[in-house]
């Protein structure tokens, strides 16, 4: 058993800032001519192994080098017979207080900067005839215990609750942290009613993460538990999905102006609400909309008011939404992450804004009327990177020859087949020095060239 873990094997809550004070004491003993500021620049160089070597040393760099294996902090609970699928054992309730014991101890409080709550979706056992859920009391007291703890971490950066149920103690104390910064929410819900809900306008959140799965039981109540964390006034990123509550949340408390990056799933498109969240949020500048592990279908979306999402700048998405978000908007950045035909790409690009300095697409395969289409739709190009299938880089050389040359763009990125016969250690040196004065030729101010390989098979 390493140091680390046999310290919190045997400390219980009370004696716990017992054990903080004769380290700390120890630390006064340490008969060196290194000040403690060197010890911790040279330990923020080492492994973890390392470091965990280095508390089994003496009780003095113990206490210094400790607190370091505990900047992510996680607790994750499971059968203690089941393997995780990491391939270690998941730790049981009773020892996961225990664990907590950390949380007692000052100098490893203060360290922490992410903590992790990680329960098992069978985390709730329900009643037989579908009745409420009932949680392990060992949980709840871990769960409790954890909560109670977060005001107290003031170095804590970012938060992350699987599967838990908040009461209004736990939203009490969340609403306390002082310095967090990203939380993320998965299959979280609430138990108890808006009517005590804490208030979290003065939480500095800057990034919220929510995960809810498409069969959510309770809307309503759901949508009324984000709704709540939309308060944070340093708010500038959302990621949400796959279901659509934060959609239903954004029209109940609409988000501070400072948010400026919102990423959803393709389905909130088919949603009634869909348009009138957008129009809460008119100080995003970058939207992006993804396709849910799983999700093939892609709804239709004809138009979009041109006074919603006035500010956009970069779009994220299917390349058949794109005209409806570029249209008569100051959109610079463009990335179609789904593949399509050269053909289809074409079409699209023929219905977006000139003024688009950076493109990503992925595309079957490249040929020269699509990199025409291209140089000649955005004249004010700087960045482009075409992924997917690989093109072979003789024929990416004609297809070069062929389109007109593009006097703006300063980096490209292209996936590129080389054929095995060129595949050696020599390739950097001779192909790729031949083809960059191809493109110096295409692009003449080109700064930045990455060709890819493609992932092998």
């Amino acid at each position: 058993m390493s140091s680390v873990d046999s310290t919190f094997s045997s400390p219980t809550l009370s004696n716990a800032t017992a054990l903080h004070v004769s380290s700390q004491g120890a630390l006064e003993s340490l008969h060196t001519s290194i000040p403690v500021e060197l010890w911790l620049e040279i330990m923020s160089h080492m492994s973890t192994s390392s470091i965990q070597a280095m508390t089994c040393t003496c009780s003095s760099l113990r206490w210094l080098a400790q607190p370091l294996l505990f900047k992510l902090f996680i607790i994750r609970l499971g059968h203690p017979s089941s393997p995780s699928a990491s391939g270690r054992r998941d730790i049981h309730p009773a020892s996961g207080l225990v664990r907590l014991a950390a949380l007692q101890l000052p100098h490893i409080a203060k360290a922490m900067t992410e903590v992790r709550l990680l329960l098992p979706s069978t985390f709730l056992d329900r009643h037989d005839h579908g009745g409420p859920q009932t949680p392990h009391p060992t949980k709840t007291l871990l769960i409790d215990t954890l909560f109670a703890a977060l005001p107290s971490l003031v170095n804590l950066r970012k938060f992350v609750c699987h599967d838990v149920e908040f009461t209004k103690y736990h939203l009490s104390a969340l609403s306390r942290v002082p310095q967090l910064k990203e939380l993320e929410l998965q299959s979280c819900r609430t138990s108890c009613s808006p009517e005590d809900f804490p208030s979290f306008s003065s939480v500095v959140l800057e990034t919220l993460v929510v995960d809810y799965p498409f069969n959510s039981q309770d809307t309503f109540r759901n949508s009324r538990f984000l709704a709540l964390l939309l308060q944070g006034r340093k708010l500038r990123r959302i990621f949400a999905g796959p279901a659509n509550e934060i959609l239903f949340a954004m029209t109940e408390t609409p988000p501070p102006p400072t948010l400026s990056i919102l990423e959803i799933p393709v389905s909130c498109v088919t949603s009634s609400i869909f348009i009138p969240a957008l129009a809460t949020c008119s100080s995003v500048q970058e939207l992006s909309l993804y396709m849910a592990t799983g999700d093939t279908y892609l709804p239709p979306l004809d138009h979009i008011p041109l006074d919603i999402l006035p500010n956009l700048r970069s779009y994220h998405g299917p390349r058949t939404y794109a005209p409806c978000f570029t249209r008569d908007r100051f959109i610079t950045d463009v990335d179609f992450p789904l593949p399509a035909q050269p053909t289809d790409l074409c079409a699209t690009i023929g219905n977006l804004t000139k003024e688009i300095e950076s493109l990503s697409c992925r595309v079957d395969n490249l040929d020269a009327t699509l990199l025409q289409t291209i140089h000649t739709t955005f004249p004010s190009l700087k960045h482009l990177s075409i992924s997917g299938g690989a093109v072979d880089i003789d024929r990416l050389s004609s297809v070069l020859s062929i389109a007109k040359v593009h006097r703006g763009l300063t980096s490209i990125q292209i996936t590129v087949q080389t054929g095995v016969p060129r595949l050696t250690d020599s390739w950097g040196a001779t192909v790729a020095k031949m083809f960059l004065s191809r493109l110096i030729r295409s692009y003449p101010i080109l700064e930045h060239a990455k060709l890819l390989l493609p992932d092998p098979e």
